[in-house]
């Protein structure tokens, strides 16, 4: 039985038949598309002269060769707690020490965003890789829609806005090895000049299951000298870490000071805390350049009094809020100078059991 074709199905195999149009009525091809995306961001004779580049997002260090390869280095100087590296089809992870290599998803979305990084921003190091989906509508707003020629186990979207043709949307989708399902989407922010290239300053990544992150670009360099090794070494700089059966020996990692208090970040991790045989409700002595002070020790953040019972005045030592890898000092409504005055990146620290 022959099926009749519905009216928007009709209007599908019309936008597939003809070419496609920009909101001023041109007509794209997919190679005039790309084109258009790199003249945006400065022009494909400018782009290759760039043979590098590095900027700040957050705490994290971005440092970019225009051959692809990436290092990212997160914490605050001179105290890095991770370093990411792409290079060679592979990447790279070294958190606190300990080095293992990213699967899919996650490969996927480093080695994507690597060529997007190397190309300042530009689909310059996707050319003769992409195909041309048409324009897709986000309520009022409509983007070019952009795929890889030849698709991942993730699924990887490009969308351009119609009026200047730079990256509005990034979005990877697929599933992790639990099968569970993984969404990240970016929105790109306006793209700004920087030494003759356009690039965004600031993008928003949210995924699915987790918190949003806004990201904001700072200090931006262009070929600047680096060192040979450096897309070579996974090292991080997380100070020295003791620990025994009633005391753990570290350092500061950061540290925070608020009209509410003070929050210390140690480099103490779960196996720390399990040598040093410590339980919820311990009492400790902490130990500051010479300055002692009692702390109540807590497992897990369930454990820990109500807010309006800490309001009260609290030292506590707790896992990191929102799921860190790393445990806390927290002083509330208690006095901090003399503490928090000894303070800085790697300062040593130590807890005993009472």
């Amino acid at each position: 039985m022959k099926r009749a074709i519905s009216a928007g199905a009709a209007a599908v195999f019309l936008l597939a038949a003809f070419p496609l149009s920009s909101s001023a009525g041109e007509e794209l091809s997919l190679k005039a598309l790309v084109q258009k995306n790199i003249e945006a961001s400065g022009g494909k004779e400018k782009l290759s002269q760039v043979k590098n580049v590095s900027f700040r997002a957050g705490n994290t260090r971005f440092l970019i060769a225009a051959s692809g390869e990436v290092k990212l280095s997160t914490g605050k100087d001179p105290v890095v707690t991770e370093v990411i590296l792409v290079k060679d089809g592979r990447v790279m992870r070294n958190s606190y020490n300990t080095i293992v290599e990213v699967l899919d998803p996650e490969k996927t979305v480093y080695l994507t965003l690597a060529k997007l990084y190397a190309g300042l921003f530009s689909l310059t190091k996707f050319d003769g890789e992409l195909k041309l989906e048409g324009l897709k509508s986000f309520g009022p707003e409509k983007l070019w829609h952009l795929t890889p020629a030849k698709p991942g186990a993730v699924e990887v979207g490009f969308f351009l806005r119609p009026d200047d043709f730079r990256l509005k949307r990034l979005v990877f989708q697929g599933k992790t090895a639990e099968g569970d399902i993984y969404e990240v989407n970016t929105d790109f922010g306006p793209f700004e000049a920087v030494e003759g290239i356009n690039m965004p300053l600031s993008w928003f990544s949210s995924q699915v299951g987790t918190r949003g992150n806004l990201s904001e670009v700072t200090d931006v360099k262009l070929s600047q000298p680096l060192p040979k090794e450096l897309f070579s070494e996974l090292k991080v700089n997380v100070g020295a870490i003791e620990a025994g059966p009633g005391h753990l020996r570290g350092n500061v990692l950061d540290f925070n000071t608020s009209p509410y208090g003070l929050m210390i970040a140690t480099n103490w991790r779960k196996g720390d805390i399990e040598k040093a045989e410590l339980r919820t409700g311990d009492k400790l002595s902490l130990l500051v350049e010479g300055i002692e002070s009692e702390l109540v020790f807590y497992a897990s953040s369930s454990e820990v009094p109500s807010r309006d019972e800490l309001a009260k005045g609290a030292r506590l030592m707790m896992p990191m809020p929102r799921g860190g890898d790393t445990f806390v000092l927290q002083f509330i409504a208690v006095d901090t100078a003399p503490i928090a005055s000894k303070l800085a990146p790697l300062t040593p620290i130590e807890i005993r059991k009472k």
